[in-house]
């Protein structure tokens, strides 16, 4: 059995068979560089050139790649958006003219049925007692009561009235 001493719990040494690690580990996240503690470097001699420092930011090369990326997929949308709205008003102004249509043909309709009722109204007038005799007066027609027109076949039936069947 083994077991860890103090001084090697106090050190941080790994237990006996396990696995070294290289340091913490942490997640990274994507697209964000790794910081890590900065390597010292050796100090250059007097007579060797000194480097220029290195900005602190990245190089303006490594962030548009993320633009570029990005720039297609907001135009895909932006399209789709457009499109979309396009249809929508398109479907908005067809509808507009069909309800346009419906409207006048029920003004139509409306106005035939108004025109129906007022000539049923003319020929319920045209065909009421006293509009036919005033019509045959202005034809010069008059009433004669001298000579009564018996229907056909009345006569007969009226000399069995009083007989019994």
């Amino acid at each position: 059995m083994t077991t860890r001493t103090e001084q090697e719990t106090r050190r941080g040494a790994p237990a006996r068979g396990a696995v070294p690690t290289t340091g913490p580990r942490t997640r990274r996240r994507p697209g964000v560089p790794q910081q890590s503690k900065p390597i010292p470097r050796p100090r250059p001699a007097a007579d060797t050139p000194v480097p220029e420092a290195r900005p602190s930011r990245p190089e303006a090369g490594r962030q548009p790649s993320r633009r570029r990326q990005r720039a297609p997929f907001v135009l895909l949308v932006l399209g789709l958006l457009c499109g979309g709205l396009v249809s929508l008003l398109l479907l908005n102004t067809v509808l507009a003219q069909d309800s346009i249509t419906a409207t006048t043909l029920r003004e139509e309709i409306a106005t035939a049925r108004l025109q129906n009722e007022e000539v049923a109204q003319r020929i319920q007038k045209l065909t009421q007692p006293g509009a036919i005799s005033e019509g045959a007066e202005r034809q010069n027609l008059s009433r004669d009561w001298k000579h009564v027109n018996p229907l056909p076949g009345a006569t007969d039936d009226a000399d069995r009235v009083g007989q019994t069947r």
